[in-house]
């Protein structure tokens, strides 16, 4: 069930120059999502920007629900111009969930830039409604330098391992965080039952995708993609599905995916 409500805007925070986080109160919309789904957020009251904007939800719980998002153009520049008790007009849940682990799988959660809020709304899900212990999940979190590191505070409070990468090698491991996996992959979890969940940049995925495949490793993707509907009309986020000529709606048949049905 999709809801169309207005809800408020509690709190804003600034993690770092230009990354917010925002907490609404919606409880319908809190009560109902599940980890990977999405929203559709209308910025403002005029007609421009037209669009809503997609946001992945980061979190739920006691009737409000949380995203956070970095300023890149108008609607989020407005958004993060707004202030506690504004009212937004939402529509969500949206968009399809994640497929479990299973109780004996290691979760690797894989996160490139501001990818991560699908996946820590998928961890806390699995620690707090399904029992697993913060040793089941791995998170590998992927920067382009120490100074992005705060964008992690939420993931570090949950305490599971959470490895970094740094792209310019300032901090943790030197490198991609796919090269992160593969070395984590190699030394650790080589033989282990695992499903890898993945969020970030396209050759991120692309990369992910390649690597989960060549080993026959269980792999789910949380795409991002130009959403002017959200609900599966417009087809302006549609991705090729592998080895056929057909596509897929972000929107509607995702934004999760496993990694042996798209092609990226």
């Amino acid at each position: 069930m999709i809801f169309n409500p207005k809800v408020r805007l509690e709190e804003k925070h600034e993690i770092m120059p230009d990354v917010f986080h925002l907490i609404f109160s919606g409880d319908r919309i809190a009560s109902m999502a599940l980890p990977g789904n999405f929203v559709q957020v209308k910025v403002n009251n005029g007609l421009d920007p037209t669009f809503r904007r997609p946001m992945s939800i980061h979190s739920c719980n006691a009737g409000r629900f949380e995203m956070v998002f970095r300023v890149v153009g108008k609607g989020t520049t407005i958004l993060a111009r707004s202030e506690a008790g504004e009212f937004f007009d939402v529509i969500g849940p949206l968009g399809n969930t994640f497929e479990l682990p299973e109780k004996d799988e290691i979760a690797v959660m894989i996160s490139g830039g501001i990818g991560f809020p699908p996946l820590h709304f998928l961890s806390r899900h699995l620690m707090e409604k399904k029992n697993f212990s913060k040793e089941q999940i791995i998170y590998l979190f992927g920067i382009k330098t120490v100074s992005e590191k705060p964008m992690a505070e939420d993931i570090l409070r949950l305490d599971v391992d959470t490895l970094f990468s740094t792209d310019d090698g300032s901090y943790g491991f030197a490198g991609p965080v796919t090269a992160l996996f593969e070395d984590m992959y190699a030394k650790r979890l080589r033989g282990k039952k695992i499903g890898i969940y993945a969020c970030g940049p396209t050759p991120m995925l692309h990369r992910i995708s390649q690597i989960a495949v060549s080993f026959r490793l269980s792999c789910q993707l949380s795409l991002e993609g130009n959403m002017p509907c959200g609900i599966g009309t417009c087809l302006g986020c549609a991705v090729k599905k592998r080895g056929e000529n057909d596509y897929l709606r972000v929107c509607h048949e995702g934004p999760v995916f496993a990694a042996i049905e798209v092609e990226l």
